[in-house]
């Protein structure tokens, strides 16, 4: 399966600082820069000599000055369908075992001090908002797939809503759905557990239907729970999913 993540952010910084100070930006993102109350606009650097300082890109920023950035985001991903294996024995088995819809991807985690990490106590972010679109595709139509999706991006500081289509459950009701699926008592659980573990099957990587399971890793904090939506899919092509973050400074 292929998958295309395109991320549209809008980014407002502030120069806190009385004179201007140059923010160096990453060249390899389509960018637009808007200078507000002026409404001018600048779109990628275009060997614009204002645009480079000692040979960095990046943009000026006045004293006092409020600027919103757009970043196109492209990211090409690459996910595979585990196969049922059928081997051991004398290779005599009739049955190897059963699909689930495993989930095939794991979240990449932004935030406004991981997207900025500006070591600069003049240059302030006060807000981002935007839109991700998720596109997983397959060029082999013939045959019917089955597995399960989460976001692409996680932003663990920001609101993330408007998922179209809508999902089907939360993570943490999908490692107990698994167990439905494999026909298994959901376990017990006698120490308390974060929302998301890092491993779906706690002390396992293995079903007992045959399937040999590669859970994704998700490094969340423990201060922080995370509700993240996983969508079952059943296609022959492919899915395309969307949805908007946004999130804004204490006290805007």
């Amino acid at each position: 399966m292929n998958g295309l993540v395109m991320i549209d952010l809008n980014i407002t910084v502030v120069n806190t600082a009385p004179f201007p100070k140059f923010l160096v930006l990453n060249p390899n993102y389509v960018m637009t820069v808007h200078r507000l109350g002026n409404n001018e606009t600048t779109a990628g650097f275009n060997g614009n000599p204002r645009m480079v300082l000692n040979y960095n890109p990046g943009i000026w920023l006045m004293p006092y000055e409020t600027v919103e950035i757009n970043f196109r985001i492209i990211k090409e991903e690459s996910y595979s369908l585990p196969g049922v294996p059928c081997s051991g024995g004398d290779g005599n088995y009739l049955a190897c075992g059963v699909v689930i819809p495993q989930l095939i991807n794991s979240p990449t985690q932004l935030s406004a001090r991981s997207m900025f990490p500006v070591l600069d106590g003049h240059i302030r972010i006060l807000k981002y908002e935007g839109t991700v679109s998720f596109v997983v595709s397959s060029t082999d139509t013939e045959f019917q797939k089955f597995f399960a999706l989460t976001v692409p991006v996680l932003f663990t500081d920001g609101e993330m809503y408007g998922f179209t289509p809508n999902y089907t459950m939360t993570y943490e009701n999908y490692t107990r759905k698994l167990y439905e699926y494999a026909g298994l008592s959901v376990p017990e659980r006698t120490v308390p557990q974060p929302a998301f573990p890092s491993n779906m099957f706690g002390l396992t990587n293995t079903l007992l239907t045959g399937v040999s399971v590669a859970p994704p890793v998700f490094n969340i904090p423990e201060s922080e729970k995370y509700d993240l939506p996983v969508w079952f899919v059943t296609t022959n092509s492919g899915i395309e999913i969307t949805y908007r973050v946004k999130w804004r400074e204490r006290g805007m």
